[in-house]
């Protein structure tokens, strides 16, 4: 994937790092980017008391919610737009508050219209939270096809 992330071209590396930046589920939840590219992110958060369940714990959803948003930058981190269709995840162990919460999305395959990734969420070294999901990628582009090089789109 770092050879894809290279060659992303610099101007639309920029805008798109602006548009995943400026993403409000993503800031609701304090969730900040660690890195990004074409198939792959990492991002994290904070367990905040608001994040928690009747149990104490960290709920389930802000777990789901972490992937789902390190799935959807490395999905849309090729520039064609595409779109989460499923997501499983398995639960490991509690989280709780004051957890800085790991989330990593990483491409195990792609084509024209459908990618599969594998979601790892981890605090500190304890995997507490595994997924694997599904995007469909449309033809679309974001900021408009003809910004996109033509190499880069027949490849992406």
């Amino acid at each position: 994937m770092a050879k894809s992330d290279a060659e992303l071209p610099n101007d639309r590396r920029q805008e798109l790092d602006q548009m995943f930046r400026s993403d409000p589920f993503a800031a609701s939840l304090d969730a900040e980017i660690i890195t990004w590219g074409p198939g792959f992110a990492t991002v994290s958060a904070l367990i905040t008391e608001r994040q928690t369940n009747f149990l104490g714990g960290g709920h389930g959803g802000i777990l789901f919610s972490l992937g789902d948003i390190a799935m959807s930058f490395a999905s849309n981190g090729y520039g064609r737009k595409a779109l989460a269709v499923q997501i499983d995840i398995g639960y490991h162990r509690g989280v709780f508050q004051g957890d800085e919460v790991i989330a990593t999305a990483s491409e195990t395959s792609r084509t024209r219209r459908f990618a599969n990734y594998r979601l790892e969420l981890h605090v500190a070294e304890k995997l507490v939270g595994s997924a694997t999901g599904i995007t469909f990628r449309t033809d679309e582009w974001h900021f408009g096809e003809n910004l996109w090089p033509e190499e880069w789109r027949s490849r992406h």
